[in-house]
């Protein structure tokens, strides 16, 4: 939902996974005009259009200066370096490039995706470019005819747009126009689709911006009950996805592990409240969606900073898989070994010891010292053991109190 402080201000509450990725989307373009969005304590957006609706002149091939807001070449500018292979280097080149992508492949439909008519005007409208200047500037309108939008249960400005469909999200929108799929969406009677206004709108036309793109072709966000939270995970997910040269081997479970100990480890406050909530990876491929979390014990250990960071310096893949397993006693047997074989000089252990040690650790740096390896993971299972024992000790408070 959503709700009006002041003209140009608007307080944002997380709802859906599509609404909350295309917010997700919108705090990183925002992030680029002078004045960036607040994140407050409780996970809600604050944001403030009145710089992000400044104007910006941008030329095109020919010459031709043409003013729009910068909140439009922020969001085409980030469209482009998100969809694209980066191949043009002027400013209106780039947006002619992205263009295409954005409204004949992601929002087909939601304006003419035909690049001739971006810098030109046709015979029955103006250039394109101008049309999301204009559609832009209007966000912030309140409609008086008082409609009420699905999305954000505000009384917003409806005038462009404003029934949900495959215009604004291809894998979840009706069809849209008179030769849509029958019965989609009621055929699209006006009295019975979801309404959505022009600012709910636009947020759904920054989703991309929030998924991140990994080897096999899916796309991932990772959505939560706190934006603070998801705007966080997601930007870790980019950087650890980004910087990894193996990348190839992570797989969604590992992928929102990794970024919920990157965020207990980095980020200098804590889960909180929302570990007890559901925290979940979108995934999209070929017109699927599909969601993977993990469990409400799991997330409470990883989200101890002490834990969190073991894992971190652990660094590999078979610990970390045991801990989202929960098979602690196969996490000691583990410690044992390595302990065993990392106090026999190398020259006396034996081809299956090695062996071993290669299979379970991949980083040169434990395969050179099991020993410190297993000294980590038996202070992990520690601290393991001690968190569930307070949690245990907590829940029996609470219910024998009750």
């Amino acid at each position: 939902m959503s709700g009006n402080s002041s003209k140009n201000i608007i307080t944002l509450y997380p709802s859906n996974w599509l609404y909350n990725a295309g917010v997700v989307g919108l705090l990183r373009v925002l992030e680029k005009t002078e004045k960036a969005p607040t994140l407050d304590s409780v996970g809600n957006v604050l944001i403030d259009l009145s710089a992000a609706l400044s104007k910006h002149y941008i030329l095109d091939d020919q010459g031709k200066k043409f003013q729009i807001p910068l909140l439009a070449r922020y969001w085409l500018l980030e469209s482009w370096e998100q969809l694209t292979e980066k191949q043009e280097s002027s400013e209106s080149g780039k947006i002619k490039e992205v263009w295409g992508k954005l409204f004949n492949t992601l929002y087909r439909g939601f304006f003419n995706a035909n690049t001739k008519y971006l810098f030109n005007a046709s015979k029955k409208s103006e250039a394109l470019i101008l049309q999301l200047g204009n559609f832009l500037e209007s966000l912030i309108d309140i409609d008086e005819n008082r409609n009420r939008c699905s999305f954000c249960l505000r009384d917003s400005n409806f005038k462009y747009k404003n029934i949900f469909t495959s215009e604004h999200s291809k894998q979840l929108g009706a069809s849209s126009g008179e030769k849509g799929v029958p019965n989609s969406f009621w055929n699209l009677n006006p009295d019975q689709s979801l309404h959505i206004c022009d600012f709910c709108s636009f947020i759904l036309l920054n989703q991309h911006l929030a998924f991140t793109r990994l080897s096999d072709g899916s796309e991932i966000f990772i959505n939560a009950p706190s934006f603070q939270v998801m705007y966080y995970l997601n930007k870790l997910v980019r950087e650890i996805y980004d910087s990894s040269s193996s990348n190839e081997t992570f797989n969604k479970r590992n992928i929102l592990a990794m970024s919920l100990i990157e965020y207990s480890t980095r980020i200098q406050v804590t889960l909180g409240v929302w570990t007890g909530m559901n925290i979940e990876v979108v995934s999209r491929r070929s017109g699927q969606i599909e969601f993977f979390g993990l469990p409400y014990e799991v997330i409470q250990l990883l989200s101890d900073r002490r834990i969190a960071t073991l894992l971190s310096q652990i660094g590999e893949f078979s610990i970390l898989n045991l801990v989202l397993d929960q098979d602690f006693s196969r996490l000691l047997e583990l410690g044992y070994r390595l302990l065993r074989i990392g106090l026999k000089p190398y020259s006396e252990r034996g081809d299956s010891e090695n062996k071993f040690v290669s299979q379970i650790l991949h980083l040169e740096k434990n395969r050179f010292n099991p020993s410190h390896v297993a000294e980590q993971i038996f202070k992990l299972y520690a601290l393991i053991e001690e968190k569930i024992k307070r949690r245990k000790e907590y829940e029996y408070f609470k219910y024998t109190r009750n």
